[in-house]
Formats: C-alpha cells, structure tokens, sequence
C-alpha cells in the first residue's frame, strides 16, 4: 500500500473535517519499535503521532512503544500480523520478510542520502511495496534508521583484516551475518536490546549500528573505538499488518498514508542533522577513525554476486540501486 496520499487528500479534506467530531472517543493505534528515547526512530515516531494528531483533531492518537515496548523487531514482525501491533518501524528485519529487502544489506551500496532519494520511489512502488503485501505486510513509508559503523572495545578498524576475530553483534538478517563472515568476524544475532549486558559479559567485543542507537544506548560508556564505516543504510520502513490496518475507516488510512509520506524527507533530513551532531559528540569519549572503504567494497563483491544470483528480483533490486548513483555521476562528467 504505497499511495501517493497528497493527490486524494483534496477531495476528501471536507469528509474528513466532518467525521472526524462524529467519533465517540479516540481511535487508538500502538506504535512499536526499537529505538530509545532520542534516537531516530524515536524522534520520527513522535513526530508521525504529532502530525496524526493534529490532522484529526485528536481523533485519532498513537500510542507509542519505544526501546522494544511491544517486543523485539522479531516477536514485532509476528505481532503485525496478528494484529497485536499496529504500526512499527522496521529495517533488517524486512530482508527475513522478502528477499527484494536484502538489497539494504549489501555493503557500501548507498553512498548518502541523495542518492535515497533517487532510487526510493521506484524501488519501493515497483519490488518493495509489492513483496511486502504478499507476505501480509503493507510499507506505508520508507523513513530511516541511517549509516551504520563499527563500535567495539579492541581496537580501531582500518580495513577488513582488522575485523578478523572480533565478535561483533548483528541483527538476526542472513545477509548480514554472511557479509561480516566474510570479513573473519564472529557475527552474533542478538536482540539491540541485549547488546549492552552482551558487551560488559564479554560476549561481543562491539557491533555495527547506527550512531543515535549507540547514544541512545548509552554504548560509548563501554565501547573504546568507533569507525565510521558506512557500510550499510538501513531505511526504516513504516509498516503494518494488511489484515488489520484494512480494517480501519477510510479517511483514517488515507491521513496515516499521507503523513507517511510526508515523514520520508523529515527523516533523512533529521538523520543527517543527528549524524553530524553525534560525531561531534562522540569525539571527547571515544576515539573515532575512517576506515578504507574500498577495501571493504572489493572483499564484498562475492556478497553481490551472490544476492543477484538469488532470483530476477534481487538482481532488478540492486541494479536499480546502483544505476540510480551511476547515472548521476555519468552526467556530471
């Protein structure tokens, strides 16, 4: 269900002004997700719940969960389709869902997020939105988790032989723990919400995510060296379950599909402003280094491969991804 919301909401303005008071009381939809207060995710969700509120006039409200309030990503994903979350934001664990999402697991294919913005709408209106729905999923919006790095206790990484050993946390996405495999890590699924008592227990030596669920973790307290990699963006898709939200009044999911939409560009700009503010934050605590990205791409091109080879539709995915960077570059020369 990916509806470009803006172009209906004309002729519909006037209906909903009207029903909006005939609502006995509230409509109440919970939001979950995995963020702490001040991430991303967070800010987006609080954002998103602001907007809905007042379009209805308080008719409708979201009730929201953070830090795994209803559960973790992947007791989330279930939960969607049961119906006992309604609304969620999602990213590795989408690429579990359906294969076309693992293109936001390969490494080094986003190079920022102008370059987002050139592929966003055909990929998700022509494989994402489409793969989603047949597995019982709608993406109401494609907003953003952001540019994950490195983080661990051991030593800076340079390039991929300084990866070899270390036992770094993943999320539970097959394409992730065979990317870092490839580096000679140890890659541990484990729950975000586990990481820190994995750290001080000794089980991972570090992980690999965004920088505002490092501060918002509050890792840097027992994590000594932070590379700023950009190895993966990972987008955090604005979903809920098909069965239930299709259950809801018509002018209540054509606010929430608009508002959606809306967030997309509110994301990436508020995620760039985070980024730049959290590495200046973090240099005080924290050593931080750049790492040899080039290295790192040519170790990952039997990733690629590999994903292409999977069906038609991971192959079209990545193609769309990497021309869309291309193509301007070509121009520009």
């Amino acid at each position: 269900m990916w509806i470009r919301c803006s172009l209906l909401l004309p002729v519909f303005l006037q209906a909903f002004a009207l029903a909006w008071p005939c609502l006995a009381e509230p409509l109440v939809l919970n939001f979950s997700h995995i963020g702490a207060p001040g991430s991303l995710y967070s800010l987006s969700a609080e954002e998103f719940a602001r907007r809905v509120s007042k379009e209805t006039n308080g008719a409708v409200q979201i009730a929201l969960y953070p830090d795994s309030g209803l559960g973790s990503d992947t007791a989330v994903v279930t939960k969607l389709l049961t119906g006992e979350v309604d609304l969620s934001i999602l990213s590795t664990p989408m690429s579990s869902v359906a294969d076309e999402f693992g293109v936001f697991e390969m490494p080094f294919l986003v190079h920022d997020r102008d370059h987002v913005k050139r592929f966003r709408d055909k990929l998700v209106y022509g494989y994402l939105s489409p793969a989603a729905k047949a597995k019982g999923y709608l993406v109401l919006g494609m907003w953003e988790l952001g540019f994950r790095h490195i983080i661990n206790n051991q030593r800076p990484i340079e390039g991929p032989e300084s990866l070899a050993g270390l036992k770094l946390r993943v999320p539970n996405g097959n394409w992730r723990i065979k990317m870092f495999k490839a580096f000679g890590v140890d890659p541990i699924p484990m729950e975000f919400k586990d990481v820190y008592a994995g750290i001080e227990s000794g089980k991972i030596h570090g992980l690999e995510t965004p920088l505002d669920l490092i501060y918002g973790a509050h890792l840097e307290k027992v994590q000594k060296y932070l590379t700023l990699s950009y190895h993966i963006y990972s987008p955090g898709f604005f979903v809920a379950g098909r069965a239930k939200y299709a259950q809801l009044p018509e002018n209540v999911r054509l606010v929430i599909e608009r508002i959606a939409l809306e967030m997309q560009d509110w994301a990436l700009a508020k995620g760039a402003e985070l980024d730049a503010a959290l590495v200046d934050r973090f240099r005080p605590l924290i050593a931080v280094n750049e790492c040899d990205r080039l290295a790192f791409t040519i170790q990952s091109l039997p990733i690629y491969k590999e994903y292409a080879s999977r069906s038609p539709a991971t192959k079209a995915v990545l193609k769309l991804v990497f021309e869309s960077d291309f193509s301007v570059h070509s121009a520009q020369h």
